[in-house]
Parts: C-alpha cells; sequence; structure tokens
C-alpha cells in the first residue's frame, strides 16, 4: 500500500465510476452484437455507408496488411480513408506508442511511460478477446439480386483500429498537450472513415471507441503527470 501511496494521481472514485461505467458499456454492447439486436444498425452499415465495399472471403490477414496501408487496386477514395486511418494499424500504433513512452520515460520516470505501453496492449488484448467469442448473425450485400454473406463482419466487434486509434491520440495528448484539440479531431473522424472504407460497422467502431477510452481512462491516473 506505501508504494500505490506514492504514485502519481492515484485513481479516484470517480475514476473509477468512469471506468466501471464504460466496462458494463462495453458489456451491453458486446451483448447487444451477438444477439442481433444491432444487426439493423450495422446492416444499415452494409447498405448505405459503404459505396466501396467489396465482399471478401474471410480466410485471414496477409502479412502485408500490418504495414501496408492499402493494395494498389483500392478505389481512389478509399486510399484517402486508409492513409487517414494508416496511424490505427497495429505496426504504426505500435511505433506511436514506443516513440511517446519514450518521451515519457524520459521526462517522467518509468510509471507514465508503462502506463501508455499498458493501454495500448490491454486496448488489443480486448479486441483479440472480443473477435474471438463475439459472433454476429450474418450481414449480407445484394450482388445481382443475389444476398452474399458478408463474413468478415461476423467476428468484427469490437474494431481494434477505432481502439488504437484512441490510445494513440491520447498518448501524442500526453506528450504534446498542446496538439490534444487535433488529435482528438482526428481520433473523431477514425469512426466514419473505417466505416465509409467498408472495414468496420457503426457497433464495431462505437464498441472500439468505449474500449479505447476505458482503457485510457485507466491509464491517465499515472500517464497525467508526463503532460508537459
Amino acid at each position: 500500500m506505501a508504494l500505490l501511496d506514492r504514485l502519481p494521481l492515484a485513481p479516484t472514485r470517480r475514476g473509477g465510476v468512469l471506468a466501471a461505467s464504460l466496462a458494463a458499456a462495453f458489456v451491453a454492447l458486446a451483448v447487444l452484437v451477438e444477439v442481433g439486436a444491432l444487426n439493423w444498425l450495422d446492416q444499415f452499415s452494409v447498405d448505405h455507408l459503404m459505396p466501396w465495399l467489396v465482399p471478401k472471403s474471410g480466410k485471414g490477414l496477409s502479412p502485408a496488411t500490418f504495414y501496408r496501408p492499402f493494395t494498389l487496386d483500392t478505389p481512389a477514395p478509399n486510399k484517402l480513408l486508409d492513409l487517414w486511418t494508416y496511424p490505427c494499424s497495429v505496426l504504426v500504433s505500435l511505433l506511436v506508442l514506443l516513440t511517446c513512452a519514450y518521451l515519457v520515460l524520459r521526462r517522467a520516470g518509468p510509471p507514465p511511460a508503462l502506463a501508455l505501453v499498458a493501454a495500448w496492449a490491454l486496448g488489443n488484448a480486448i479486441e483479440v478477446l472480443g473477435k474471438g467469442v463475439i459472433t454476429r448473425p450474418g450481414l449480407h450485400e445484394t450482388v445481382d439480386g443475389t444476398p452474399v454473406h458478408l463474413v468478415p463482419f461476423d467476428n468484427s466487434f469490437p474494431s481494434g483500429h477505432m481502439i488504437r486509434g484512441t490510445v494513440v491520440a491520447f498518448a501524442i495528448a500526453i506528450v504534446w498537450p498542446r496538439a490534444t484539440r487535433w488529435v482528438a479531431l482526428w481520433a473523431a473522424l477514425v469512426a466514419p472513415a473505417l466505416v465509409l472504407q467498408s472495414a468496420h460497422t457503426i457497433s464495431d467502431v462505437v464498441g472500439g471507441a468505449v474500449v479505447g477510452v476505458l482503457v485510457c481512462a485507466l491509464a491517465y491516473p499515472l500517464a497525467a503527470p508526463a503532460r508537459a
């Protein structure tokens, strides 16, 4: 307990309530997705908000996915959206987090730096767990009058890109507080970009945003002293 008492900005009751509320909201969303209660919203995403949707095989990710923002045959507008969300990819977000953590380490010591890394790691762990156990009823696109099952959306909740985007914005705001409004705007626009580029449905990005804010809220008490 003595060690915890010396940690900067120990979690407050208000922070605990916020974290518990976010966790409860995520669980509620997960249940609604699993039982199909939000399929009407996600099907709306498919029907009206994904102009460049191309049904995929759902056979898994290529190694190039982790470092390449798009393929050469990607439609031009979708390439711009892919570039906007590129910092949310696993590799790029990790590089950004490690850079921010290093700067925070030099400025304020290990606890704030570890808090940033822990937020990124926990967010990714929740993503993997969620996609491993949560399966929504099938969404479909109509192609030449025939319904096509969009297999990748079966296990796309929550959006890892939205989680990592939120954490990236949080880490940059800790290192450069003056950039907070700009990175917050960027992260907010990641959500519609992910839907428009056919990467995620609305419930996916909402779930990802909730998880992202949750892990950042958990990290904030330790990370806040590093703000310049």
